[in-house]
């Protein structure tokens, strides 16, 4: 647009010039074109090997805590920029604390922006501090640059897709801080099925029988002893609790969702799944609510390995706030496989009829149940079933939605309608 008056003025320079032969006019268009022509293929090879790199210190945080993060933007070749800007779309709930840019007065979603020249083989860095006040799965870029020549007169955008992901786990909290008595929370569970041997627990050695298998042979104690010898496992059994969260608020979905209860009912769960692996348990969750990034409903099978928690808190992290599925239909068909003997724990902010008849079939199943209700007031018991009444605090911050939840169940985020633009030249380094 800038470019197209000057290159109808050269040619206009140049025909005058050559109709009139004058050497100087036909001298000024030719100076002219030349330079339209440099800062065309200027404005072409502007944004080839400029790459932009977001870097959080780690991708995976807690609810409330800080988190540093690296914007950078390097010029891999021998052609400077004297102008070059960046623009990413920025969650609005991840809040700056050092290095803190300018926020723009508008609503809903940010504009992360950086406006920049770059030398040859130069990279510029700007350094951030970020603090993570809401539960959420938030996903980065694409990222849009834009550049051109020295003369302002041509113009290059691109896009790079620039992908990155912000885990922030939801808050954690005490047994005692739930309003759960802090030992036994879910009775006094006995162990409903029989002993097992634990292969990676040694608790010594015997004399061998014609029973035991040949792989059980302790080879040293054979040879120190010149009798065949087997080994003894420690005796061990598996607690297996299931975690079910109910994210329906009102007893009808067109009611909508209070998503404080919601919240606190994924901080119950968060709790209640750290509180489990931390005994070794096998735990797993099921919840009538979509993943962000998925859309199908959040189901962990149960498990002790050592990245089961992690698992569990991804899942409640990328949770949203809506139901696709009817709860009470959902304890029904997945309760179904648990093993006798095994804890259902259930997390729901109502307790209707329907919840209450499948919570008594399941119990003559032999399967030990227990119910956290997050309701306003005491609901009437179930016969048979544990009841805990544990409404959600007041006006608490951990209680903050993620409003980046898309009901499509995509990552992307709503179009930007706020600029953040960077601060002043403390906060950026050149190398």
């Amino acid at each position: 647009m800038f470019a197209r008056p000057y290159l109808y003025i050269t040619a206009i320079l140049l025909a005058l010039g050559i109709l009139y032969r004058q050497s100087t006019l036909v001298g000024i268009g030719v100076l002219a074109g030349l330079t339209l022509l440099i800062a065309w293929g200027w404005q072409r090879a502007s944004l080839a090997g400029v790459t932009y790199e977001r870097r959080f210190a780690e991708d995976h945080v807690f609810w409330g805590e800080t988190v540093d993060l690296d914007v950078a933007i390097t010029n891999f070749k021998l052609l400077p920029l004297s102008w070059l800007e960046a623009e990413e779309p920025f969650p609005r709930q991840i809040d700056f604390i050092e290095g803190a840019p300018e926020l723009l007065p508008m609503p809903r979603q940010a504009l992360l922006a950086h406006t920049t020249a770059l030398r040859w083989f130069e990279r510029v860095r700007w350094q951030y501090t970020v603090r993570c006040p809401a539960r959420g799965l938030y996903s980065f870029g694409p990222v849009t640059l834009r550049s051109g020549d020295l003369f302002g007169l041509y113009s290059r955008t691109v896009e790079q897709p620039a992908p990155a992901r912000l885990y922030v786990y939801p808050k954690l909290l005490e047994l005692t801080a739930l309003g759960l008595p802090p030992r036994h929370p879910f009775g006094d569970i006995r162990a409903q099925q029989p002993l097992l041997e634990d292969p990676l627990r040694t608790a010594g050695v015997r004399e061998y029988r014609p029973e035991d298998p040949f792989k059980r042979v302790h080879w040293k104690a054979t040879a120190r002893t010149g009798q065949l010898q087997v080994r003894q496992y420690e005796q061990t059994t598996e607690h297996t609790l299931m975690l079910f969260l109910n994210i329906e608020s009102y007893a009808h979905i067109y009611e909508g969702i209070d998503s404080a209860r919601a919240e606190w009912a994924i901080v119950v769960a968060a709790s209640l799944a750290r509180y489990a692996t931390a005994r070794r348990w096998s735990v797993g969750l099921r919840s009538n609510a979509p993943a962000a990034d998925e859309g199908d409903s959040v189901r962990i099978a149960p498990g002790r390995s050592p990245g089961q928690l992690t698992r569990m808190l991804e899942g409640l992290a990328r949770m949203l706030i809506y139901p696709v599925q009817g709860f009470t239909e959902v304890l029904r068909a997945d309760a179904q496989s648990l093993p006798a003997g095994a804890t259902v724990v259930v997390i729901t902010p109502l307790l209707p009829d329907p919840l209450r008849g499948a919570l008594l079939r399941l119990r003559e199943r032999g399967l030990r149940l227990v119910v956290c209700a997050l309701t306003d007031t005491r609901p009437e018991p179930v016969p048979g079933v544990l009841l805990y009444h544990l409404p959600p605090p007041r006006d608490a911050a951990f209680l903050r939605a993620p409003e980046w939840s898309d009901p499509r169940g995509s990552a992307a985020p709503a179009p930007p309608d706020v600029v953040i633009a960077p601060t002043a030249p403390p906060a950026v380094a050149r190398a």
